[in-house]
């Protein structure tokens, strides 16, 4: 019973411990580990492109459809261009996600420059959507790379659950350890009561 429990405290202890260098690694290293992820990404697409490929070569003719050869071909393209060019792809989200990011951000400032002279607004709703155009040029001039702040963000988030899980865990087997170690009084055992001392009067 004490080794199953041991055991499980030590997995415990090493999945959090994995956690926090995970999240590091995602905090120091985000632009490779975005990377990565996108070349394993495109390595799965050209995995699964091959396998369908198959799957469609072996089936017969009445199974073979256009929309099948479609998918198969798009999804061999996407894992060439994720394997070829991981980090032209991290741009181009970018530059994509800024391009979108300004144009609503604009479209809100009309919109709210219009509800001003009907209603009045206040200067202080401008904030959200100036900060979005800000925002939205720092992803297209590229000082903005959004998977690696993703990355970094996920990484913040790995770092702060595990420290906290193991703090929680240590702080609650140290509890555990001390009340077991406490004297326990046995079903039926009679607990003899100090005896008082006697005045003398």
């Amino acid at each position: 019973m004490k080794d199953s429990q041991t055991s499980s405290k030590l997995d415990k202890i090493v999945s959090s411990v994995a956690l926090l260098c995970v999240g590091v690694c995602f905090v120091v290293w985000a632009d490779q580990v975005t990377e990565w992820i996108a070349i394993l990404l495109g390595a799965a697409a050209l995995i699964y492109s091959l396998a369908a490929f198959i799957k469609f070569l072996s089936g017969g003719p009445k199974l073979r459809t256009t929309l099948q050869l479609f998918y198969i071909i798009l999804s061999f393209a996407a894992g060439l261009l994720l394997v070829s060019r991981a980090s032209f792809i991290k741009e181009a989200i970018s530059f994509i996600i800024g391009i979108y990011i300004m144009l609503t951000s604009a479209v809100q400032l009309l919109n709210l420059s219009d509800l001003r002279r009907a209603i009045g607004a206040p200067v202080g709703s401008y904030v959200w959507s100036v900060l979005g155009i800000i925002v939205g040029l720092l992803c297209v001039t590229g000082q903005f790379i959004v998977p690696d702040e993703l990355a970094r963000l996920t990484g913040i988030v790995m770092i702060v659950y595990a420290v906290v899980y193991l703090t929680g865990f240590l702080t609650y087997s140290r509890s555990e350890s001390s009340a077991s170690r406490a004297p326990r009084i046995r079903e039926g055992e009679i607990v003899d009561k100090p005896k008082e001392k006697k005045s003398n009067k």
